[in-house]
């Protein structure tokens, strides 16, 4: 089955939400300036509540890479999402330090995806416009990747179909007024598991 990450959990009641639907991941931003910001306190707390089955993932842009760490190294997160240029020091750091590593990128620089894992965005992360599927169908990634960008419960089989990807990242396609919103979540989950084929992504992420 296609694998789901749900980006952006705020509040303790994303958690209740995701823990009941149960995505393969969870995102929680901690890049300067987004809408869905929280702090490293509020990130533990949801991290503890979250059910151990779900991966932790950590999306930034510009933070300091001593903060990232101490993400990691407090066991907040598991794996860093990181929106930056192509040749960003921070990820080879990141790798060295046996932490797994998504890099975000617009599909035409996925060639020089130097990170453990790819996702595919447009140029606006977070901003809800949806990539161009036939394009990206005719010039597929050769290597597993995450798919963002305006996806939602009514256009993800579609997506799924078109594209092949390994995963799925949604955050405001599974939210009603800027707030997760349950029903939602629970039909993008039941939906993504349904669709696609088996291509293993997040389900083992510690380095050896």
């Amino acid at each position: 089955m296609t694998q789901i990450k749900i980006c952006g959990l705020m509040q303790p009641a994303d958690v209740v939400m995701v823990n009941q639907a149960l995505p393969d991941a969870i995102g929680m931003v901690f890049a300067p300036g987004r809408r869905r910001r929280i702090t490293m306190a509020t990130a533990r707390q949801l991290s503890q509540q979250l059910d151990p089955r779900i991966r932790r993932v950590g999306v930034f842009t510009t933070n300091q890479l001593s903060e990232i760490l101490a993400l990691v190294q407090q066991h907040i997160i598991q794996v860093v999402q990181l929106h930056a240029t192509v040749d960003d020091p921070r990820i080879a750091s990141l790798m060295a330090a046996h932490v797994p590593v998504i890099q975000a990128m617009t599909p035409a620089n996925a060639t020089q995806c130097q990170a453990d894992y790819l996702l595919l965005d447009n140029a606006r992360p977070g901003s809800g416009q949806v990539l161009d599927w036939n394009q990206l169908q005719s010039q597929r990634p050769v290597r597993p990747f995450i798919l963002a960008g305006g996806l939602t419960p009514t256009n993800i089989v579609t997506a799924i179909n078109k594209v092949c990807p390994a995963m799925v990242d949604v955050a405001s396609g599974v939210e009603t007024a800027g707030n997760k919103d349950r029903e939602k979540i629970n039909l993008m989950v039941q939906r993504v598991h349904q669709t696609g084929v088996s291509t293993p992504l997040l389900t083992e992420i510690r380095r050896n």
